[in-house]
């Protein structure tokens, strides 16, 4: 989950701690990568492997 955290701050739509949990805040921040991306194939707010896949694209270095 630090990972993920970390992706998402790298693309600015979290701003929260870097604590390995998926609470509120993390699957807003899914959502809102989702809705920008546009990634349908996942559940708003799920890191399913198409979330996945494409934050990691876009996130290289991490």
């Amino acid at each position: 989950m630090r990972e993920l955290q970390r992706r998402l701050t790298a693309v600015w739509v979290y701003d929260g701690r870097i604590n390995g949990r998926y609470d509120e805040e993390v699957r807003d921040a899914v959502a809102r990568y989702q809705s920008w991306r546009y990634i349908p194939d996942d559940p708003e707010g799920v890191y399913g492997p198409d979330t996945r896949r494409i934050l990691e694209e876009n996130t290289p270095d991490i």
